[in-house]
């Protein structure tokens, strides 16, 4: 019997084999562009006598099928159609050459490598195959008998500057993230799996396509472990803890795979997200909370299912089902981190629209939904009931800004008439964390000053604005100054332009000080300062529109604010509320509104 079961394996085995091996040949002779090419490259490791690399030859082929390069026309360059024989085979040397000398490699099965160390591509990037054996000549010295110290020595050695101007830009070449040194989060995540791929560390570039907090997505890098469980690394090359890769409420994670998935085949009109069927859902793998959801609308059997999460351009799918139940679905949890540690007041759980798409937009099938850890609840807004909502801001208060606030504690503002401030009196003191926005302190002195300054004792010196009023509120001209330390420091002058997004920070000093001369003495009536902000409290000067959502945004009108704050009386009772700022700005997230408290999604 143990005989039998042995030989139906290895026919079993050898139908699998025949059947890869059947689809690469069809791929390559089909090639209306590459054939040639293609061809070669199977045949090259065909008449091989090592058998695994023919294999691994017919898997790099029969998924090759929607691999694709953006050009700098937003053109899709496929794979299928332009990569060359011989550049392909020393890519799969190489990956060989790793996997008989790595140390890494010996637990790990056949499959697993052609997964997560063959491949010539990590993502969408644009083809340079020397990316193997240059990263190789540049990390080998990191290397070290443990797989995981070896994968933080490497990424803590990948320093790109990170910036969100490079947001929209397609995925960079190899080339151009190594000359530049500047990218995005996904440019990083790319270089960081292609680094640990050389040195035969299987790695993955996984990725949040958008967060269920914030407006924008996420990448990191994953080492796949021999049991297929995961070490997740910080998208830094600061040496942080790596329980904190993901920071912000979590939907869905899904994984760039090489070989071809199941998640969405054969369906046309989907989004561009699940259009290459190159994505696994990983979602259960990561220390996030997640469950199964039901969503009971009146479904079109005939069309896929998506839960959306909000944009402000859009709603956006993150998940796929084609029936009424959806898997692993975040309920917004990061587990061992705080959900106040992103921002104030923030909601539990996670909003989600239920959705089709047609013709290139979310279209929704339901009311939106919250999914947290103990229940899946609408929201549905009463109409018949209406309220007044006081609105502070636009845009959750990030604990980020919170401490760049709490960085003007102790600092003091100072009224002198003599330049080098001996003569010097305090005005003010800042004992608690300041607000998060532009604000005006009254100055009860009498006596009249011709200079005034703000002086931080020690620590990070941090502020954004500063300027004074006269008893009129109108605000008192002057000539910058500051101590010697700063003052050639031309960005200290950021504090005097009236951006509050501007600012100047820097650590280390010891009573640092920038102030005005306002050629006179004169008495002043109001200190206005700002610490380091996002300019997302409410501005006296803006215009703003309140919109609740009933199957669309429904506008309740645009009003400008009564001080620091935007007031409606019309608002629908349990309803989802977003606030636009019609004047600037562009961060903006829905909200409800309870026990007079605006509650973020």
């Amino acid at each position: 019997m143990k005989t039998i079961y042995t030989v139906f394996l290895l026919l079993l085995l050898l139908c699998c084999t025949s059947s890869s091996e059947k689809l690469a040949w069809e791929i390559a002779n089909n090639s209306q562009t590459n054939k040639k090419e293609l061809t070669r490259f199977l045949e090259h490791y065909k008449t091989n006598k090592d058998k695994d690399k023919y294999k691994a030859a017919c898997f790099l082929i029969e998924n090759m099928p929607n691999k694709y390069s953006i050009n700098g026309k937003k053109q899709k360059i496929y794979d299928i159609d332009i990569v060359k024989a011989d550049s392909l085979i020393k890519s799969l040397e190489h990956s060989f050459f790793l996997k008989e000398k790595s140390p890494y490699l010996k637990n790990y099965t056949f499959e697993q490598f052609c997964e997560y160390i063959l491949p010539y591509r990590v993502a969408d990037e644009s083809l340079q195959y020397y990316w193997k054996w240059d990263c190789s000549r540049k990390f080998e010295k990191q290397c070290t008998n443990d797989i995981i110290q070896t994968a933080q020595n490497i990424n803590a050695q990948i320093k790109i500057e990170l910036s969100p101007e490079f947001y929209k830009d397609t995925l960079k070449s190899y080339s151009s993230i190594i000359k530049t040194g500047y990218g995005k989060c996904d440019d990083r995540t790319a270089l960081v799996t292609m680094a640990l791929r050389s040195v035969g560390i299987p790695a993955a570039f996984e990725f949040v396509p958008y967060w269920g907090s914030n407006n924008n997505g996420h990448s990191f890098v994953s080492i796949i472990l021999p049991d297929n469980k995961i070490y997740p690394l910080q998208n830094t090359d600061k040496q942080a803890n790596g329980d904190y890769y993901l920071s912000r409420k979590t939907p869905k994670i899904y994984r760039k795979m090489y070989s071809i998935q199941d998640l969405a085949k054969h369906i046309d009109n989907i989004p561009e997200l699940f259009r290459h069927n190159d994505l696994l859902d990983v979602t259960k793998l990561h220390n996030i909370g997640s469950c199964d959801v039901t969503v009971s609308t009146n479904i079109n059997k005939e069309k896929e299912n998506f839960l959306s999460v909000f944009s402000p351009k859009r709603w956006v799918p993150v998940a796929f089902s084609s029936s009424q139940t959806f898997h692993h679905i975040g309920t917004g949890n990061i587990y061992n981190v705080d959900r106040n540690k992103e921002a104030i007041d923030l909601g539990d759980g996670i909003v989600y629209l239920p959705t089709h798409w047609v013709n290139e937009e979310a279209i929704p099938i339901g009311s939106p939904i919250i999914v947290s850890e103990d229940s899946v609840r609408e929201i549905k807004p009463d109409t018949k009931h209406l309220e007044r909502v006081v609105c502070k801001r636009k845009f959750p208060l990030n604990m980020r800004i919170v401490d760049f606030s709490k960085l003007m504690i102790m600092g003091v503002f100072e009224g002198a008439n003599k330049a080098d401030f001996s003569d010097a009196t305090e005005l003010y003191k800042i004992t608690k964390t300041p607000e998060s926005k532009m604000q005006k302190i009254e100055i009860s002195a009498e006596k009249a000053y011709r200079y005034i300054r703000y002086r931080k004792p020690k620590g990070t010196f941090s502020i954004a604005e500063f300027c004074l009023y006269q008893s009129d509120e109108k605000l008192l001209p002057f000539h910058p100054i500051a101590c010697d330390a700063i003052y050639e420091d031309s960005t200290m002058l950021n504090i005097f332009d009236g951006q509050p997004l501007t600012y100047y920070q820097v650590s280390g000093g010891i009573d640092l000080w920038v102030g005005v001369d306002l050629y006179k003495p004169v008495k002043i009536s109001k200190i206005g300062f700002a610490p380091r902000n996002d300019d997302n409290a409410i501005v006296s000067t803006d215009t703003y529109e309140l919109f609740y959502w009933q199957d669309q945004w429904i506008s309740l009108g645009r009003k400008r604010p009564i001080g620091d704050s935007v007031v409606y009386d019309n608002v629908p009772q349990k309803a989802l509320l977003w606030l636009r700022n019609l004047t600037k700005g562009r961060e903006e997230r829905p909200f409800t509104y309870e026990n007079g408290k605006q509650i973020w999604w």
